[in-house]
């Protein structure tokens, strides 16, 4: 038999990624030998999911699932670092000023370009606690201050949580009250960032306190963040400037748990958290020769505030436990971006470059308030059928201002242009979700588990969308602009099933299989109103199909998870471009995306433990759309799908010994991703190539009594990393840019606790 060059290069690759997969596996083996006997390595400690709406050991959890604890990360951790850590899940490192792009297992349509309207693209749905964070448009990045964990369930979570959950589920789960002790916890962090003129710094507070006899407690924090800015930008219309990316968050939550019998407690908790962002974490290097350095014409400032309250109520009968939730999610953000390049690349010729001083920006205010409700009833684990019940309840309310404005222009054509506008977009949305779900387990045998779920689910959308053009064709008087207007109603249903079965060999040997349909809604396209097409999109779904694995060896001192899947996805929600050169959400065909998930830890001996992790995610149309934007962006059967790598690799080593009183700790951890693309293929405006990359980040610490000193370095080879690209098609030379990862950031940090 015969290979072509480009075959031989694919076997002689996949032939040293196993050579390197199966040297790892084998050191995981021989590790406990090589450090010693497995009797001196201590046992592993086994985890809890909760995102299963019932309390379950991760060995016990059918599905894939990872739970990063918060000790295990680093001072200044962010979601990109989470993903660094889990296999299957990947995250566009773009900064604190737009929402963080997830991906899980490459389920991803989306070109990789500003992001700047998130709109109801997520795929992953994102909780804090019972809270929903997904909602019109994709939340901020949730901060990590006094978490317990972050689970990650990868592949469909529809049964039990619905919309938007298709690639899978991020959890936050956050630290309750403790009702034995008083505790108050000092924490500081002082870092340094490469190409940086000044310092990071971290400060927070934790107050713990029980009262009314070990029945009523608080917890309080405080924390406030500023990361200094490490691009610059010689191109400011307002002068040159330095460090323009700075950013600052701001954090503040209590909790109240009141537990007066053992069989019910009540929590109320209350989040605030405000960020401001200076500009971008993105550069021009094609236009300005410098890796660190921006283009654009304007600052671009985000603020965001989140404000998220809940309710929780539980109450443990003896044949089931009662739960009910109450949450309200209030996110409003404001932004502004440079349209300059914009508007001079697709309509300068004749108009906009008439005048030699021209410049454009957009700024747009969203606001989403989304209000839940869930109740649901759970039997006990130690019988042979279990069950879950539950309803839930939302209403979601948008309301969104997009402004662009062009100063100094109006004179050009002597136009009528209040403010220096050039185009207003006004929408207002409500959506209202009901729906019931339930899950079924029985036991056949002992160690033989069978599980059917199902959820039900009405949405009903109402749209109203203004838009106007300056200047205006109909005369008005001050500010009551003639806009034009239209309203639409939509009503969804669907319905989504589940089935898994576990066969348990022993109490630390498993295999499970999973069936299992993810839904996302459809919605509407925030076009101009005289543009008659594209002004809406259809729901999309998937179907997920695994066989994993939860086990134990060598007495409990290496564990393995382990997937193979295959996601069958229809209706593809992709954004695009339309002629008219406006973006909008289209849907495209078909996609499957195939892979395999792997993640261990071993336990050396009773000092060292290792970890590892790799998957694979090939991801792919299976059907040709031409056209799928009404001009000439079209998509392959065979197109892989954008925005994230096909392999991923982590490695981490990590160090505990205790000398005297004092407990020394230390850990590294090696990740590596390989090359993306932006876009489907070359057709698309955004496409570009964007090479794989490597990170090694390391800490060591020293805990005595009551303090605790660290240092840490954050991308300890400095890498420069592109993480996502806007292209010139539609900008232009000076309008492009890239989003890079943040450089070698070397720190020290603080604890104390009293």
């Amino acid at each position: 038999m015969f290979y072509s060059q480009k075959q031989k290069n694919y076997f002689s690759m996949a032939i040293q990624r196993l050579g390197l997969f199966c040297g790892f596996f084998f050191l995981l083996i021989s590790a406990p030998v090589l450090a010693g006997t497995n009797e001196s390595a201590a046992q592993i400690e086994e985890v809890v999911v909760t995102a299963s709406k019932r309390e379950q050991l991760l060995k016990d959890f059918s599905g894939s699932v990872s739970v990063v604890k918060m000790d295990a990360l680093n001072p200044l951790a962010t979601l990109s670092d989470i993903a660094n850590q889990v296999p299957g899940l990947s995250v566009i490192n773009n900064g604190p000023r737009t929402s963080a792009a997830i991906t899980i297992r490459g389920l991803r349509m989306d070109n990789m370009d500003a992001n700047d309207f998130a709109g109801d693209g997520a795929s992953v749905a994102s909780y804090v606690d019972n809270i929903p964070l997904q909602g019109f448009f994709v939340p901020p990045t949730f901060s990590f201050k006094d978490l317990q964990q972050i689970e990650i369930l990868r592949g469909p979570q529809g049964t039990l949580y619905g919309n938007s959950s298709i690639g899978g589920l991020i959890r936050y789960v956050t630290n309750k009250p403790d009702l034995s002790k008083n505790t108050v916890t000092i924490n500081t962090v002082v870092s340094q960032t490469a190409e940086s003129d000044s310092l990071n710094y971290d400060t927070d507070l934790v107050v713990n306190a029980p009262f009314l006899d070990n029945t009523l407690g608080v917890r309080l924090l405080l924390g406030k963040e500023h990361n200094a800015g490490f691009i610059d930008n010689d191109y400011l219309l307002s002068g040159k400037k330095n460090d323009i990316n700075s950013d600052e968050t701001l954090q503040i939550r209590a909790t109240v748990l009141w537990k007066p019998t053992d069989d019910f407690s009540l929590t109320s908790s209350y989040h605030y958290q405000k960020i401001n962002a200076e500009d971008r974490q993105a550069a021009n290097d094609s236009f300005t020769h410098d890796q660190y350095a921006a283009s654009s014409r304007y600052l671009q400032p985000m603020q965001g505030e989140l404000r998220l309250s809940s309710v929780d109520a539980v109450y443990d009968f003896d044949w089931a436990k009662l739960t009910a939730s109450a949450s309200r999610y209030d996110y409003t953000t404001k932004s502004m971006a440079d349209i300059t390049d914009y508007l001079l690349t697709n309509y300068g010729p004749g108009y906009y470059a008439e005048y030699d001083n021209f410049s454009a920006f957009r700024s747009g205010d969203v606001d989403i308030i989304k209000n839940s409700g869930e109740l649901r009833l759970v039997s006990p684990d130690d019988q042979s059928l279990r069950w879950l019940l539950g309803a839930f309840l939302s209403a979601d309310d948008l309301d969104v201002t997009v402004a662009d404005r062009v100063p100094g222009f109006a004179a050009v054509f002597d136009e009528k242009r209040p403010d220096d506008l050039d185009y207003l977009f006004i929408q207002g949305e409500t959506l209202h979700e009901r729906s019931v779900y339930g899950e079924v387990a029985y036991d056949i045998k002992p160690e033989w588990e069978v599980v059917v779920g199902e959820r039900y689910s009405n949405y009903k959308d109402n749209l109203k969308v203004c838009s106007l053009l300056f200047p205006a064709a109909t005369d008005y008087e001050g500010n009551n602009y003639p806009l034009d207007c239209l309203s639409d109603d939509d009503n969804q249903t669907n319905s989504l099933g589940k089935f898994s079965t576990k066969y348990k060999f022993n109490e630390n040997h498993n295999i499970y299989f999973i069936a299992a349909e993810g839904f996302r809604r459809g919605g509407a396209n925030t076009l101009p109103v005289e543009i008659g097409h594209n002004r809406s999109y259809k729901p999309d779904t998937l179907v997920n199909y695994e066989l994993g694995t939860h086990s134990n060896f060598l007495n409990g001192t290496l564990h393995v998870n382990g997937a193979l899947f295959y996601m069958d996805w229809k209706k593809i929600q992709v954004q695009t471009f339309i002629a008219e050169g406006y973006g909008v959400t289209a849907n495209a065909g078909t996609a499957r995306t195939k892979g395999i998930e792997l993640e261990t830890l071993a336990q050396l001996n009773q000092a060292w433990n290792l970890r590892l992790s790799y998957s694979l995610s090939d991801a792919a149309l299976t059907e040709t759309i031409m056209s799928i934007n009404g001009g000439d962006e079209n998509a392959y059967a065979g197109d892989g799908l954008p925005g994230a790598p096909r392999n991923q690799w982590n490695l981490g080593l990590n160090y505990q010994q205790v000398f005297n009183t004092a407990l020394f700790t230390a850990g590294i951890n090696y990740y590596y991703a390989s090359n993306i693309t932006t876009a489907l293929n070359k057709d698309f405006a955004d496409y570009a190539h964007l090479a794989g990359y490597s990170m090694v980040n390391a800490q060591a610490n020293i805990s005595l009594r009551s303090w605790r000193l660290g240092v840490f370095v954050n991308n300890l080879g400095d890498t420069h990393a592109i993480t996502g690209k806007r292209t010139t098609t539609y900008y232009g030379q000076q309008g492009q840019f890239e989003y890079i990862t943040r450089p070698r950031t070397i720190g020290l940090n603080i604890n104390y606790q009293f």
